[in-house]
This record gives structure tokens, C-alpha cells and sequence, in this order.
């Protein structure tokens, strides 16, 4: 299968995914599989990669951004030139000569390792993302020679390449997830104008410390009901498609906890009893329970509904609100912390496991704070998050949320829980008092319509959380206090949703407890 570069926010990361389904094997525009030869497939056998080098060869990503502790390793020199390695910032236009930065000089031999400079600290660093490149010495190579000195040059961006003036460049740089080695990939290079022998073994480098900033983008795991709903998420220097909900039995809650694909489905309540909105209420089919005045009897059902609802069969996932069938997350405005999902406020970190040195936030594993830093006005904690400065010893009691000037907010003020549930110390629990007769469906929380959070956002913490409003988009990471070079993670964007809006606008407010 190809590896794919995902892109969040206008944001490349060093990260690269295995698809669901095996994509076309490489080949250059002539149709010559590539690579060619046992160059690459030899090494990997005697590094004991389970790698198959023609039918997983990737040639993307193409753009990177900075992370921590990249290291490069030379593997192999098997051209007849002496090639060199190095970054450019990526513009959008062909880099020049005096945007070609080497770290990997011509005759550095095998076995070099070299850590990737601090770009974010070096002066020609342009900011945002940047490219890779090999640079061909075909006249003999000492230790002056550089980059006025390069026959060519090759770049990971293939529209730069020097022999790409047809409507299919020629690929020059192929690259590999590692099979043995967390959090590491391979980069193997050609060295001759229009592919030559194509065997992609003339530079071959070992990149170990990937990470991959820009995870939280939407995916499906393939599961049935709402656990094919999920987030990309870092897994061993890979994107992975992770589920926000792990099955459990089925229990009349309002979530479709065996992953069915249908929510409370079963007997699920004591004789008499239905389940209504996750929640068991008497039936009103038997007569002994009446209705309120505004809802009548929907025998099928055994529930009192809105009399424009008598007979609507929604689909799993939706309740019926005047005749129509409504999202049920609709209008929910969930605790700070927490999203709404399938007519549920959740944690979303809750079923996700971060790689090391990377902490899970707003459903996403991000970089922890002692590598990306914080903005000003913040400070980095050992769990790897940022806080207010003046949260940093403060502990809100009763689900409070601490702000910017260390006072405690009321965590359910502004909170509409979704039907069925009520705010209690900052968390939506399942109401204890859900009434008797037959709950009207689309009650409790449920609205017709409204944001899921509110608030504006700067520097990634949110001043406000009304009822209805525009997440802000995330706070971008600071420099690190100790020299570490780390990319800030980018926010995606998704589909419509209302789970998924929830999610992304929860996600781009970041509003910070005081741990």
C-alpha cells in the first residue's frame, strides 16, 4: 500500500499513513516500475524490515515540517557521484541556490548520523514547511565543495526537478515506513537525470523521531454504528484511524454501545418500561400512564411524542422534534473537556493512546509542550499541556475551569446536556429525576439548532464558552525553553457532521482545566 501525506490546517507533517485500500504501484512517466533492482529490497531484508520494496514505494510526503529529535542516517552510497543532502523552505516556486541548506555533506560516509539542524531557530528559516533535497557532485567532491558546486539537484517537491518538463515528472525520492524501528522511515534517492537505472539506492537515508503533528482529522475504522467513527491519531510514526468509542453491551443510555449500528436496540428496561432517549420510562401503550396535554400516545413506540411525530420512525442516531428527525446532538453545548457524540457528551481523549512524547489534546496527540513550548501567557506541565500561568496552582473544586486570571469558572455554566442528561459539577450525567409517563422525544437538552461550543480563542486558550458562538482556531507552540525543534500542529477541517463539528470546534477552542 502507498503511503499518503495528510494535510490539516495548511500544515505538512512528517507523518505518513497506510491506507484502507492498496493504491497503484509506482512507476515513471515511461512506465518503468520503480525501484528497479535489489538495492533497496536487499537492504531492507538485512535490516529485517518486512518491507516490499516495488509494492509499498511512496513518493510522498513531499513537504515536511520541523520535528523533534530528527536524525538522519547514511545507509548507502551506490552511485558513481558523490551526493549531498540537505533542506530548502518551501515557497511555492523553485527554491534558488542560496536557499539550498546541506547537512549531509558529499562525503560523509556510511554510518553517518546527523541530527536535523534547528530550522526554526536558523535565520533563513522562512517559517511553515520545507522541503528536502540531493544534490548530485559530479566533478569530485573535497571539503569546500557545496551547493555551487552541485552537477543538479533533485527535490523531494518532483515539479522542481530538472527533468520535469512533461506533464508526469520523474520520481527521485522514494520513501518507506520502517517495519522494526518506531517512529522512523526511510529516504531513498536517484541520482540520474530521467530515473537512469532506477534503483533509488544511490542515497539512502534512515530518519528516525517522526511524529505526526496534524493528527484529529476525520476518518471511518470500519466498524459498524457509530464506532466507524474516528480520529487519525499517531501511532508509531504513522497516522492511524482510531474509534472515539470501544463496544460494550448494549444498555438504554442513548449510545449505541455494542456498535450494532442501531442505538438502544433490545430489551433493555424492566417489564413495562421502554427505553425513550436513553432513558427507561414507563410505557404509555398500556393506558395506565397518561400523556401531558401537548404530547400524545405513540402506541407502536410506548411513548408520549409530539403529536407531529406520532408514527415517524427516525433513523438510528436522530429523534424526531416536530415532525422532523433532528441530530441529537444538535444545540448541545457540552462541558469543557468533553464532546457530543451520538446524543452523548464524551472525553475524546479517552480511547486514544499517545506515542511518547506526545500528549493527547482536544482528541488529538500533539507534541507535548516541552518540545513545541507555549505561547506567552502560558506554562508547560509535566503532563505535557499547556495552562494559564496563573492556573498553574490553582485547583478548581466541583469541575470548575480555571481562567487566564486563576479564577474558577462555573464548568457548567453556559451548558446545554444533551436530552436525557443534566450538568453536575462540570460533567453531563444521566438526570436522575428523567419524570414518568413517557418522555417526549427531542426533550431534556435537545435543540433545533445552535453551535455545539462558543467563545473566541487567543493563543490557543478560549476567553469565553456561551451557549452559541465560533470556535477560534488553536494556538500555535512557542520556542522551546530548551533548544528543542518541534512543528506546531495544524487543526483539519471535516465534514458536516454535527459529531464532527463538534469535535473540531471543541478541539480549536482548547479551553485549558488547571490540572
Amino acid at each position: 500500500m502507498r503511503a499518503e501525506c495528510w494535510v490539516f490546517g495548511g500544515v505538512a507533517s512528517l507523518a505518513l499513513l497506510a491506507p484502507s485500500v492498496a493504491l497503484a504501484q509506482l512507476s515513471q512517466p515511461d512506465g518503468t516500475p520503480i525501484p528497479q533492482g535489489n538495492g533497496l529490497q536487499g537492504l531492507f531484508d538485512s535490516r529485517g524490515e518486512g518491507i516490499d520494496a516495488l509494492a509499498v514505494a511512496s513518493a510522498v510526503p513531499e513537504t515536511f515540517q520541523p520535528s523533534c529529535s530528527l536524525t538522519f542516517e547514511v545507509l548507502q552510497r551506490n552511485a558513481g557521484y558523490q551526493n549531498a543532502f540537505g533542506w530548502y523552505n518551501v515557497t511555492g516556486s523553485a527554491p534558488a541556490l542560496s536557499d539550498l541548506h546541506e547537512f549531509i555533506h558529499c562525503s560523509d560516509p556510511i554510518g553517518t548520523i546527523t541530527p536535523l539542524p534547528y530550522i526554526q531557530n536558523d535565520p533563513a528559516y522562512l517559517g511553515g514547511e520545507i522541503g528536502f533535497y540531493e544534490g548530485v557532485v559530479t566533478g569530485g567532491c573535497g571539503p569546500g565543495t557545496g551547493p555551487a558546486d552541485y552537477a543538479y539537484v533533485f527535490y523531494s517537491e518532483t515539479e522542481y526537478n530538472p527533468d520535469s518538463g512533461q506533464a508526469n515528472p520523474y520520481y527521485h525520492l522514494l520513501t518507506y515506513n520502517s517495519t522494526v524501528v518506531p517512529n522512523a522511515f526511510y529516504f531513498g534517492w536517484e541520482d540520474l537525470i530521467s530515473g537512469g537505472d532506477n534503483d533509488f539506492d544511490d542515497l539512502t537515508t534512515f530518519v528516525t523521531g517522526i511524529t505526526c503533528s496534524g493528527g484529529g482529522g476525520e476518518c471511518q475504522t470500519g466498524a459498524p454504528g457509530v464506532c466507524g467513527l474516528g480520529t487519525l491519531q499517531c501511532q508509531n510514526g504513522e497516522l492511524a484511524c482510531l474509534p472515539l468509542v470501544e463496544p460494550e453491551n448494549e444498555v438504554c443510555d442513548g449510545f449505541d454501545n455494542d456498535c450494532s449500528g442501531a442505538v438502544d436496540d433490545g430489551d433493555l428496561c424492566n417489564t413495562g418500561e421502554v427505553c425513550d432517549n436513553g432513558n427507561c420510562v414507563p410505557s404509555c401503550s398500556s393506558g395506565e400512564f397518561e400523556c401531558p396535554a401537548d404530547k400524545l400516545c405513540d402506541d407502536a413506540k410506548g411513548l408520549c411524542v409530539e403529536p407531529a411525530c406520532v408514527g415517524v420512525d427516525c433513523p438510528d442516531g436522530s429523534q424526531c422534534v416536530g415532525g422532523e428527525c433532528v441530530e441529537p446532538c444538535s444545540g448541545v453545548v457540552c462541558p469543557v473537556g468533553q464532546i457530543c457524540l451520538a446524543g452523548n457528551c464524551l472525553d475524546p481523549c479517552d480511547a486514544i493512546t499517545c506515542d511518547d512524547n506526545q500528549v493527547c489534546d482536544g482528541g488529538s496527540c500533539v507534541d507535548t509542550c516541552d518540545c513545541t513550548g507555549c505561547s506567552v501567557g502560558e506554562t508547560c506541565l509535566m503532563s505535557g499541556l499547556c495552562v494559564f500561568d496563573a492556573c498553574v496552582d490553582v485547583d478548581c473544586p466541583n469541575g470548575g475551569v480555571c481562567q487566564s486570571d486563576g479564577t474558577c469558572a462555573d464548568g457548567c455554566a453556559g451548558v446545554v446536556c444533551p436530552a436525557g442528561q443534566v450538568c453536575e459539577a462540570g460533567e453531563c450525567i444521566d438526570d436522575p429525576n428523567p419524570g414518568t409517563g413517557g418522555g417526549g422525544e427531542g426533550g431534556g437538552g435537545l435543540l433545533t439548532g445552535g453551535s455545539s461550543a462558543g467563545g473566541s480563542n487567543a493563543g490557543g486558550q478560549s476567553q469565553g464558552g456561551g451557549s452559541t458562538g465560533e470556535g477560534g482556531g488553536g494556538g500555535g507552540g512557542g520556542s522551546s525553553s530548551d533548544g528543542c525543534d518541534c512543528g506546531t500542529t495544524g487543526r483539519g477541517t471535516s465534514g458536516p457532521g454535527a459529531a464532527w463539528m463538534a469535535l473540531l470546534v471543541w478541539a480549536g477552542l482548547r479551553r485549558r482545566r488547571a490540572w
